[in-house]
């Protein structure tokens, strides 16, 4: 294929950073960013600390198209690095720096600043500001810890090193097709229970109706990691599946919020059909563009990739903060949402720039201060 690496030539277990997934990532933490923007200032079904009095409509199926893909994309994107980390790292120490790296985070912001909120913002008592304990959008670092260690389990409980995979050619079409249809019939069965927007605490929050989507594309990473199947996807199944998405996502906004709606069986599984097919071809189709268009490595994106994990941490408090300062502005809906989320981004960008250079001096410090071996004292 013109214009890919040849992935034959690069063995299974070697250490991989891929530019145009850094740079995925870090455009789908700033759509989480804008998207968290809108929720006072928009039509939607989950809570948030500041309401708007005037809501501008066409934020609904902005919110409703994100929701369809943009956190099984996460999954997806980071579930594929997952069989090449346990391979070099082994067991212990890949659950150990996961542990680190997820854990770390949801107890910092659990037991310190979501409890400082509520005290100093509601002034709720002390010893009601840690219980229950808070996850708020940190729920997606608890769902990747646990598939982590079922991921390590399986891997443990199977015999021997994992091998290879010699087949890396994407399914066809037929296959891919297979998937929407199962997830619409899956996530049909879960919501006629646990409607959107239904949050069920088991060891971490979850969303039941968006789950069939999440767990399943975390396997489908993984699959596809030891497969690399996203660093050499075609072009005649890039180009449909992103013209699919792209159409369910013109459909949303032209048709479907007047002709579907999730009430009943039949509508709920068409218009979960339509949201399965929407995630399909943008979890295909996006990662084709940004390896084909958006692979780049310069400053700007590696800035943009580097922190992009920190401003996903820090973000939401720090915009709710700020939408809570624009109440007093008289700016209308889709401005305070442009407003508060391109603020957000900078201020979150710049704390993570600054929290590193400070990590760097300490750590340079640290090391400049240990005596060498050998030296006489």
């Amino acid at each position: 294929m013109q214009g890919s690496p040849d992935i034959r030539s690069v063995p299974y277990a070697s250490t991989r950073h891929l530019a145009f997934l850094d740079n995925l990532k870090a455009w789908l933490t700033l759509l989480v960013v804008m998207h968290h923007a809108g929720q006072p200032y928009g039509p939607t079904g989950g809570a948030w600390p500041v309401s708007h009095a005037e809501k501008f409509a066409l934020l609904g199926p902005f919110f409703h198209v994100n929701a369809s893909f943009f956190m099984g994309l996460f999954f997806l994107i980071s579930a594929y690095f997952v069989p090449d980390s346990y391979e070099r790292k082994g067991a212990r120490r890949f659950l150990a720096e996961r542990l680190l790296r997820l854990g770390l985070p949801v107890l910092a912001f659990g037991l310190v600043v979501f409890p400082l909120l509520k005290h100093f913002r509601r002034g709720d008592a002390w010893g009601d500001c840690f219980l229950p304990f808070e996850w708020a959008h940190l729920w997606f670092l608890g769902h990747l810890l646990v598939y982590s260690l079922i991921y390590v389990g399986y891997r443990r409980l199977s015999t021997g090193r994992a091998r290879p995979a010699n087949d890396r050619t994407l399914p066809g079409h037929t296959a891919i097709a297979l998937y929407p249809l199962g997830l619409a019939a899956a996530s049909t069965l879960v919501r006629s229970a646990y409607p959107i927007d239904t949050w069920v605490r088991f060891v971490v929050p979850a969303e039941l109706a968006h789950l069939p989507q999440y767990a399943s594309l975390f396997l489908i990473g993984v699959i596809a990691g030891r497969r690399r199947w996203l660093e050499g996807i075609p072009p005649r199944i890039g180009r449909i599946w992103l013209g699919i998405g792209l159409f369910a996502i013109a459909a949303r906004y032209a048709v479907l919020s007047y002709v579907l709606s999730d009430e009943g069986w039949t509508n709920a599984f068409g218009w979960n059909l339509w949201e399965a097919m929407l995630c399909t071809g943008l979890c295909i189709g996006l990662p084709y563009v940004f390896q084909r268009h958006v692979a780049s490595t310069g400053p700007l994106a590696r800035f943009g990739a580097r922190h992009a994990f920190a401003v996903y941490i820090i973000h939401l408090p720090i915009l709710a903060l700020i939408q809570l300062q624009l109440e007093a502005t008289t700016l209308g809906p889709l401005v305070l949402t442009a407003l508060s989320g391109g603020a957000t981004v900078l201020v979150c960008y710049t704390l993570a720039v600054t929290w590193s250079a400070l990590a760097l001096r300490v750590s340079t410090v640290s090391r400049a201060s240990r005596p060498l071996v050998g030296t006489e004292t």
